[in-house]
């Protein structure tokens, strides 16, 4: 790799970190271990997020991710620097009305990469989507992989399997989880790849989705998604936090893929309908109180409640008037962008557009103002003005989350006064957690 390459690598990569870093108020990475340190990989990903999953990646993971993109992509004019700029690999697919035969070119750059001992990233699927399992799975990665070994003798390649997850992809200040599954050799698949290729590309592109399934988020329903993922956040939430606290998204999927595998078994499945009866005699209770679980688990006793509100109410204070200042300097270039990111029906192109349609617009918008204030004033006040514009939208982003998460405090606070009404709805939840648990681990 040359050095203007890996100039571009870090470039690129310290961009997607601050993106993504900015979109998504808490990421998640699981399993970072399972990736190895200078073995060849083909890595394979779901595809729910549109170019935000790439980012997603390119930000977390801790070898930088050479992506196949399709082809079309390079058309549009605003994407080509930052696909030049990340190494992007072009694919020429039929069903875009590209010529194919270029593809000989993309399967040999890959292969140079894996001898290079690099990493090469694929979004086997083909497509970003909506639905709530795996679409099937195209074979270039197979093809990709087992070529690189039985043709070019590229020793060690291996296939690593990431799951990425969202609580709400589109929702600015969401939640993202990178979950890297174990990577696997293709030993098993060389022997039949020499005798008959395409058998062996078929066999091993079913091995993938069975690696991928299992650490991806995969449901039946949106009613079940939903319905398991709020009863699993309950279940893995721990009790007794001075303050209501988020659960961890990696242990919300993890519980909520457990209940689904028991969804499906016939054997296990009364027990499964008898926690749903007691998360809605629980849910119930959290509507007619006006309480979110987190408040009802906390336990705003002792002196460290105090502290936890008196540093949240001065950290509110203080950054009230660069808060005030961001919200007005960034209201209507967001709205714009929130407007237009309601035109995409497909919800990962939604997350696109509102995380490179704000970048771009929120960019020229600082460029802007420092041209502006250099007029007015002087060039030191330009670059003065052109800096604050993102440092007065930060505290905006982060006064509205210290704000919200103040009131839910203080909403739960008030309601265990009256300590009637919540020990009943505790006694509830605790009911859930109980089924929950015995249902998971049934074991004494």
């Amino acid at each position: 790799m040359t050095g203007m390459r890996r100039l571009a690598d870090s470039t690129m990569g310290a961009f997607a970190s601050l993106l993504v870093r900015i979109f998504f108020r808490r990421i998640e990475l699981e399993g970072a271990e399972n990736i190895p340190a200078s073995t060849p990989i083909v890595l394979v990903a779901n595809h729910l997020n549109g170019l935000v999953d790439g980012l997603l990646l390119m930000a977390t993971l801790r070898r930088y991710p050479r992506f196949l993109g399709k082809s079309t992509l390079f058309a549009i004019l605003p994407l080509w620097p930052f696909l030049k700029l990340a190494g992007v690999v072009p694919v020429y697919r039929a069903q875009d009305h590209v010529a194919t035969d270029r593809n000989a070119a993309t399967f040999r750059t890959c292969r140079q990469l894996l001898a290079h001992r690099g990493m090469v990233a694929l979004f086997p699927e083909g497509v970003s989507h909506n639905e709530l399992e795996l679409q099937p799975l195209k074979t270039g990665a197979s093809r990709i992989a087992l070529g690189a070994v039985v043709d070019d003798d590229i020793a060690d390649v291996v296939i690593l399997p990431v799951g990425l997850a969202y609580d709400e992809k589109a929702r600015f200040r969401s939640r993202a989880l990178v979950r890297v599954g174990a990577p696997f050799s293709l030993s098993r698949w060389v022997d039949d790849y020499r005798a008959n290729d395409h058998r062996a590309v078929v066999a091993l592109t079913e091995e993938i989705t069975v690696r991928l399934s299992a650490v991806s988020p995969v449901y039946g329903t949106w009613i079940q998604a939903r319905r398991l993922g709020d009863i699993a956040e309950l279940v893995a939430r721990p009790l007794g936090s001075a303050a209501p606290v988020d659960v961890a998204l990696a242990d919300r999927e993890r519980v909520a893929k457990q209940l689904t595998a028991i969804a499906a078994d016939l054997d296990r499945r009364e027990g499964l309908n008898a926690l749903g009866k007691a998360y809605d005699v629980y849910a119930w209770d959290l509507d007619l109180v006006g309480l979110t679980d987190a408040q009802v688990a906390a336990s705003y006793r002792g002196g460290k409640i105090r502290l936890v509100f008196v540093w949240s109410v001065l950290k509110v204070l203080l950054a009230l008037p660069l808060a005030v200042l961001g919200a007005l300097i960034h209201l209507v270039p967001y709205q714009v962008m929130k407007r237009v990111a309601k035109i995409p029906t497909n919800e990962g192109v939604k997350a696109t557009v509102k995380l490179l349609g704000c970048f771009a617009s929120f960019t020229l918008l600082y460029a802007g103002l420092g041209v502006l204030f250099a007029e007015l004033f002087s060039p030191l006040a330009g670059l003065g003005a052109a800096v604050a514009g993102p440092i007065s939208g930060y505290f905006t982003v982060r006064f509205s989350e210290r704000f919200k998460r103040l009131g839910g405090a203080l909403a739960g606070y008030r309601a265990a006064a009256r300590r009637a009404v919540v020990s009943t709805v505790r006694e509830h939840r605790a009911d859930v957690v109980t089924a929950g648990r015995q249902l998971l681990d049934p074991a004494p």
